[in-house]
């Protein structure tokens, strides 16, 4: 049985990322608008013989601006200016490279259609890579959206222009219909009209197909204008990629868009954005993996010459740039660059440094795309990225792929048993590197991995180790391995282009795509030969094609093995990669410790590290700074007892002061003052805004962080201390904490519809939807029918809408989760319910709200712990880290007194936890203490609660006390404590109430001695 990558519909971003775009048109009325797609006679001369269905909408731009306003303040974003250019009905998503944003606009043309009955979707993409990408989403969502939408009808395809006869299908149906598109397939249109052609009689049509009548399409329609007539909303995939030209965007308009949504990491042009999933954090809330960097270096050897062409240019001439040995005043050598035209002596641009006495001088130059190189007399001739006189080299490129092969056996070992396959990637700059022809051999890259595998594999140290863990090791080094290239007429592998737009870049990709589940599957009984040997492979080869739109959630290693210029950066690599991993059942593990994607780069971890953040700065995301509206999104209690967000102007208003008082700079970035009166709670905020201080101070440490990349040098393993467990306080602590209990949640029903009642009493008032009223002259001849507005007005109703009104109780019963008899209370007795006819969606949203803050009270006040048989009870074994890594300096610190219970302690934040732990570890009293690890939690109905520390103390020299306790930030015991954070914390104090014992204290603290 083939494995089936299994999804979650509750994914808080990927939720968060839906609603921006689907609250966008709350108060709007959407319907499905009929379209003449063919004029027939019949019985009656000019019979309509075919209808198509348009997405349709009365829209009023006041209202859309309000709700993108509001939408921009709730996820803290500059608000968007009223437009000049049309560009209101153009929106923006940046989600960060796999956090699934594919997932996220599949879902979001689900959810449009179940909202609003749209049904008319064209996804435009950049390039064939993505492209297959997108359609096996399709394919491998269908099930999870079956179940999620009730097997709503979905028909997806892709554009071909030998099969146009699709569109007729995508314009007459009333389900929903996705095409996708590359944007090559109609960029090339209509800058002249059909008269222009005529005339042009003899000369070749450059238009492409999509832009020429068919004969397959109803009418012979021309596809363009058959699709435009849709409306269609249009998603665009890498807009950075897609309408990055005048002639592109034109492109998209032609297709008459509803309306645009674009999707990127890395949005060169951002119209009206409404959500953001920046880099920092995808990696702090988990939803990548983190990054290791595996430096591999040697030291320079500076004997004999070395000469590295770096580039070429061509300016007033032609120039190249060369990395060559440069004598020192004081005689030393230092490897520098230079830059040299025809006729330069190296020995003169060394400080004559004697090794370039041999005829090293310059007598030609080629700056040609593709064909760079450098010519000296003495015969030799360096292309781009290659040196000479570098014995490194080799060794550098042999060591990096012994790293590769050590790291991935490592973490096979590791995983395996938790039933993961690991995958490592090694790119390449040409296919000859591995593999030859005439006769057919392996490259020198494969080659040496052969050598260096079979090397290992044979090793006494990983057999042992295999061995012991009862983990198959896979000693055919042939077997392992395979690249993922392009293949010519002759069956040979070719340098794919980065266009991949050939029949051949074709193949490949749907090879990649169709196999991505296999590459994930251990060989089991019974598969067939060809997918047996497709299941062994566990190190891919490939090239800069696989740049985008191809990457593998169990990609734990990548490996760059470039000797020209490296078409891809840092943050490209590590993109194909940052997926979380999935197991032979499909299910996706959010297990930090796993979520670890090594990079093994020939360059320092520092320079690695500086480069990644660098390359993200140039797409846009700024580190340690604030804006205007970093504080939009905090939520402030009225004193009525309802709640608002801060808003745009108060948030400017902090950021104003704090810049008044010259804690950020010009360019709002942080200053370590700022940083430290945080860190402290002590951050002056503007009067009046007191209560919202602690959530600003949140903010400002998390902006101030950096990116956290891993330095493998550093790493530790962490384990358990046994004197330390064995220690007769910790024992006597152990058997405090371990007990475990079961919670049951006695809601008094009658109070909370009493307060549900009184909480919807205050919501906002729900108005009836503006509409749009246009008026339009209707034609009606050979040619078709036609309308063109002469005007427009904005209509207020008296009366209501006509809405098909949904069954309220069984909406908010999905939305809050109580029973169909409470709900019917509450609907019945807030005084509201009439508005409900007003704006169904938006009642029901607001409703929604208000009844789930009153239903968290009800649970914190009315849940009972009860604890649970002795066998069911944590045990040492709980405690064991497994094959947890951590790194000294960056999320580790050793014990000084040898009190903690794991060899190395790790913390989350180095504001609060690491100096918690050195308090504890100073403290006289304190005999021993414990980071709890993630395994043990605590159950509530506001999901799992993994408090922070354990520790004993002893008062004078006689009395034990025994602590578990929560640390959050804030100076003072001013403590940072988000609402859903309070409520896991009230339930916690429930938990350990039902297992006291004397002497034992559960407490939250920002230091030890607060």
């Amino acid at each position: 049985m083939a494995l089936e990558i299994k999804y979650s519909a509750d994914q808080e971003h990927q939720v968060e990322a839906i609603d921006a775009v689907c609250n966008l048109f709350r108060g709007q009325e959407f319907m499905d608008s009929d379209f003449v797609a063919e004029m027939g006679i019949g019985l009656h001369e000019g019979q309509v013989v075919q209808v198509g269905h348009a997405n349709g909408l009365r829209l009023s731009g006041s209202q859309l601006e309000r709700n993108l306003h509001a939408i921009q303040e709730g996820n803290a974003l500059a608000p968007t200016s009223v437009p000049t250019d049309g560009r209101l009905r153009d929106f923006t998503v940046e989600m960060e490279t796999g956090t699934g944003k594919t997932y996220c606009y599949i879902r979001t043309i689900y959810e449009l259609n179940r909202r609003y009955g749209l049904t008319k979707f064209i996804i435009v993409v950049p390039s064939v890579a993505i492209r297959e990408g997108v359609k096996k989403s399709f394919e491998s969502t269908k099930s999870h959206f079956d179940v999620l939408y009730d097997k709503t009808p979905l028909e997806c395809f892709v554009y071909d222009s030998s099969k146009m006869e699709r569109i007729n299908g995508f314009a007459i149906s009333s389900f929903i219909q996705v095409m996708i598109i590359n944007i090559g397939a109609f960029d090339k249109d209509n800058d002249f009209d059909e008269d222009e052609i005529a005339e042009s009689a003899g000369k070749r049509d450059k238009r492409n197909l999509f832009h020429r009548p068919s004969e397959d399409l109803i009418g012979g329609q021309i596809p363009r204008e058959l699709v435009a007539s849709c409306n269609p909303i249009v998603i665009i995939d890498e807009p950075q990629s897609v309408d990055s030209t005048a002639k592109r965007k034109k492109a998209i308009r032609s297709l008459n868009p509803l309306f645009v949504l674009r999707y990127s990491a890395t949005h060169k042009e951002a119209y009206n954005k409404v959500y953001r999933l920046t880099p920092v954090d995808a990696f702090q809330r988990g939803l990548v993996k983190g990054i290791t960097v595996d430096s591999v270096l040697s030291q320079e050897d500076l004997n004999g010459s070395y000469v590295r062409l770096e580039s070429t240019k061509i300016a007033s001439s032609i120039t190249a740039k060369l990395t060559i040995d440069v004598r020192q005043k004081d005689g030393s050598q230092k490897r520098k660059k230079v830059n040299v035209k025809t006729g330069d002596n190296l020995f003169n641009k060394s400080g004559e440094n004697a090794d370039y006495e041999a005829g090293w001088i310059v007598s030609n130059i080629s700056a040609a795309a593709g064909d760079e190189w450098v010519e000296f007399q003495n015969g030799e001739r360096i292309g781009l990225g290659q040196a000479v006189g570098d014995v490194a080299a080799e060794a550098i490129k042999r060591a990096q792929i012994k790293s590769t092969i050590e790291d991935h056996l490592q973490r096979q070992l590791e995983l395996a048993p938790r039933g993961i396959k690991v995958l490592s990637l090694f790119f390449v700059d040409k296919v000859e590197k591995y593999r030859l022809y005439d006769p057919v051999r392996n490259g020198e890259y494969a080659q040496m991995f052969e050598e260096e595998y079979t090397a290992a594999v044979n090793s006494p140290k990983w057999r042992k180790r295999y061995a012991e863990a009862d983990v198959k090791l896979d000693t055919d080094a042939t077997a392992v391995h395979s690249g993922y290239f392009s293949q010519d007429g002759k069956g040979r592998l070719k340098n794919t282009t980065d266009a991949a737009s050939s029949a051949a870049d074709i193949s490949t990709f749907e090879t990649i795509m169709r196999d991505k589940e296999t590459l994930l599957s251990f060989p089991a009984d019974g598969d067939d030969d060809e997918t047996r040997a497709k299941k062994r492979i566990q190190f891919i080869w490939s090239h800069s094609a696989l740049k985008e739109g191809w990457d593998n959630p169990n990609v734990f290693q990548i490996c760059t093995l470039v000797e020209t210029k490296d078409k891809l950066t840092k943050r490209q690599k590590i993109g194909r990669g940052l997926r979380l991993c999935v197991d032979q059942n499909g299910e996706r593990c959010y297990d930090e410790g796993v979520n670890v994607l090594t990079v093994i780069a020939n360059e320092s971890y520092d320079s690695f590290a500086n480069g990644l953040q660098s390359e993200f700065e140039e797409d846009g995301y700024k580190f340690g700074i604030l804006t205007a509206e970093s504080f939009s999104n905090v939520v402030v209690e009225r004193e009525d007892g309802t709640e608002e967000l801060l808003g745009f102007q108060k948030s400017k208003a902090v950021f104003d002061s704090f810049k008044d008082q010259g804690l950020i700079d010009d360019k709002g970035k942080i200053t370590p003052e700022l940083k430290q009166a945080a860190e402290q709670g002590s951050v002056p905020v503007p009067e009046g805004l007191e209560n919202v201080k602690t959530e600003v101070e949140r903010i400002i440490l998390k902006k101030a962080q950096k990116l956290q990349i891993r330095d493998k040098a550093k790493e530790v393993e962490v384990k358990l201390c046994k004197d330390v467990t064995a220690n007769p306080a910790f024992q006597e602590l152990w058997e405090r904490i371990r007990k475990r209990t079961r919670f049951e949640v006695d809601v008094d029903s009658d109070k909370l519809v009493e307060d549900a009642c009184e909480e919807i009493a205050k919501m906002p008032e729900v108005k009836a939807p503006e509409i749009l009223s246009t008026r339009a002259d209707l034609t009606v001849d050979t040619a078709g029918v036609n309308a063109e507005a002469r005007s427009t007005a904005l209509v207020r109703t008296a009366g209501r809408a006509v809405y098909d009104l949904p069954d309220p109780i069984a909406e908010l019963q999905d939305a809050v989760g109580l029973t169909r008899a409470t709900i019917k209370r509450i609907l019945e007795g807030c005084g509201r319910y009439d508005e409900f006819a007003l704006n169904p969606a938006l009642f029901l949203a607001q409703v929604a709200s208000k009844v789930n803050k009153v239903k968290a009270v009800a649970i914190a006040k009315g849940i009972k712990y009860t604890k649970l048989p002795e066998e069911d009870w944590y045990t040492m074994k709980d405690l064991d880290p497994g094959d947890l890594k951590a790194y000294v300096g960056q999320n580790a610190w050793e014990s000084a007194h040898h009190k903690s219970l794991y060899n190395y302690v790790v913390y989350d934040s180095s504001s609060v936890e690491k100096p918690f732990a050195v308090e504890l570890d100073q403290a006289e009293e304190i005999k021993v203490f414990a980071k709890l690890p993630s395994s043990f939690k605590i159950d509530t109905p506001l999901g799992s609660y993994n408090p922070d520390w354990a520790y004993v103390q002893e008062i004078e020299g006689e009395h034990r006390v025994y602590f578990v306790t929560e640390t959050k930030g804030g100076g003072n015991n001013d403590i940072h404590t988000r609402p859903t954070e309070q409520g896991k914390i009230n339930c916690a104090e429930k938990h350990f109430e039902a297992i006291w014992e004397p002497d034992f204290f559960y407490n939250v603290k920002t230091t030890y001695r607060s």
